[in-house]
């Protein structure tokens, strides 16, 4: 073999070696890319029943990218998503929404070196400007149920190799969102009255009583009864009583916020929990406005007709130290006193 053929062969094997090299690089990338799914899928899986999963997912997101920020959007329909953003500004989610329909909602990597949009901090002490997104949509049986959407203060922070491996683990966490959504359902069914929809007293105990220091908490409670329900029963029968419960029920239900807890409580007594909710003027104005929408609903089932009133007792707990039971206590003795009253009232107490 002669010089120039050495050298031939030697730039041959050196060629050879490089692109086994990089290939066994590539290999072990691969191996270690499934290593780790793998991990996140246990990972996931195991919070399948936890209430926080999307959040915790979020958590993992920002943790495995190396991200700023992390958000999973739901599907509910053709038009509208639901935000479970780890950051919860009104501007910072609507900003993720835009994006997604603007890339039509299929995958995307934008790295800008102006700011893709800004926001200021919970805290308002600092603006934020994001130069880096993925995004990726959930699928589960080609069905798309969600997006992942995950930001980064830094420009051309995000690869092609994060959108992969993104959307390698967005099938997984779709998988986990709907078992998540059917456990939830499931747990909500069995919590629910059956006949009125609220939940059950069961749960509205146990879902205050699983808050953090109930006893400090500041809160308000109301308690209602339906005015004459035995004599409605008696007149127009049982099958008229459920339709009374269920559409004073419904009325109730129209005038809670999401965060607050409306319970069937007995035969045709409701009992509402406000969350952190003890504004005086509000919560009249809100009892007031609830109980005129139930005295002015006629109710029928085509062949019988009637209005009916109910009697409304409120207690606003605040700064003070007091078991539920004790607040709840004030609020049915307030109940009582518009009974006795005359009916058709509202009295309401403080702390």
């Amino acid at each position: 073999m002669d010089a120039e053929q050495f050298e031939k062969y030697q730039l041959f094997t050196e060629n050879t070696i490089s692109r086994l090299s990089e290939q066994i690089t590539l290999m072990e990338k691969k191996l270690d890319m499934f290593s780790n799914l793998l991990e996140i899928s246990k990972y996931i899986n195991k919070s399948i029943k936890d209430p926080n999963l999307l959040p915790i997912i979020n958590d993992m997101l920002i943790g495995i990218f190396g991200a700023k920020y992390s958000n999973i959007y739901i599907k509910l329909n053709e038009d509208n998503f639901e935000a479970t953003a780890q950051h919860d500004s009104k501007e910072f989610i609507e900003a993720g929404i835009n994006l997604i329909r603007q890339y039509n909602e299929k995958e995307f990597i934008l790295n800008s070196k102006a700011p893709i949009f800004s926001f200021v901090d919970q805290s308002g002490a600092e603006s934020i400007q994001i130069h880096s997104c993925l995004g990726v949509p959930v699928e589960v049986e080609n069905k798309m149920i969600g997006f992942i959407l995950i930001q980064h203060n830094e420009y051309n922070y995000f690869s092609k190799e994060h959108a992969v491996f993104l959307s390698l683990i967005g099938n997984h966490i779709g998988i986990a969102i709907e078992n998540n959504l059917l456990y939830k359902q499931i747990i909500e069914n069995a919590n629910r009255d059956g006949l009125t929809g609220i939940f059950n007293k069961s749960y509205f105990f146990d879902a205050i009583y699983h808050m953090n220091n109930i006893i400090e908490q500041d809160y308000s409670v109301i308690y209602i009864d339906i005015d004459g329900f035995k004599s409605i029963n008696d007149k127009f029968g049982h099958p008229f009583g459920d339709l009374v419960l269920v559409t004073v029920a419904n009325i109730i239900k129209s005038k809670m916020r999401s965060n607050d807890i409306a319970a069937r409580y007995g035969g045709d007594e409701i009992i509402v929990f406000l969350n952190n909710f003890t504004d005086h003027d509000r919560i009249q104005k809100r009892v007031y406005e609830l109980k005129d929408e139930i005295t002015n609903t006629l109710i029928t089932d085509g062949e019988n007709s009637t209005y009916v009133t109910a009697s409304f007792g409120v207690y606003i707990k605040e700064n003070v130290a007091l078991t539920l039971d004790e607040v709840i206590k004030k609020a049915d003795e307030n109940m009582y006193k518009s009974k006795n009253g005359g009916k058709n009232r509202v009295t309401i107490s403080w702390s």
